[in-house]
Formats: structure tokens, sequence, C-alpha cells
């Protein structure tokens, strides 16, 4: 398996959670973090996170704007969380 397809399966989950989750630990932060730079209380997020909440179209847009990748990805309904665009330096698909 190349570096490739471990990142596609670490990030690949069956839900956004899941999905957000992925990117956070790929970026090395934190959920208060991601939290914070979305406008968004740390206990709102978290509830989000665990399934307490549901997530927005807003709050999904400002995730992906943060992690710089897709709504789409987010959602689940593309595995490659880079769209083409936005693809970060030396990341294949």
């Amino acid at each position: 398996m190349n570096a490739n397809q471990k990142r596609l399966v670490t990030l690949e989950g069956d839900n956004p959670a899941s999905r957000i989750s992925g990117l956070i630990e790929m970026r090395h932060c934190l959920q208060k973090d991601v939290a914070l730079a979305i406008g968004m209380s740390e206990q709102v997020f978290s509830n989000k996170m665990n399934g307490l909440r549901s997530f927005s179209a807003k709050d999904y847009k400002a995730i992906a704007d943060f992690f710089n990748t897709s709504v789409d990805y987010l959602m689940g309904r593309t595995l490659d969380p880079w769209p083409v665009d936005a693809r970060p330096e030396g990341a294949t698909k």
C-alpha cells in the first residue's frame, strides 16, 4: 500500500464526524482549534462531533474551508479529500 492509499484509508469514514476527526489528526490540531477557527463554541462542536447535534450547511462550508477540502468529501460523496484545485503540494490522488 502506497502513502496515498494509506492517507485515503486513514481519512475514510462512514460519517462526517469520522472524516473531520481524520483531518484533525492529520493536521495535528485539536477540536477546540477547529471550533474557534470556524466561530463555534468548543461544546457545540463537540456535540456535533459526537452526534448529539447535526452539522448545518454553514458548518460544513466553514469546516471545508478550514481544512481546504470539499463539502462533498466531508459528507462522504467522494473519497478524495483534496479537490484538484486545492491539492496540497506533494499530494496526489
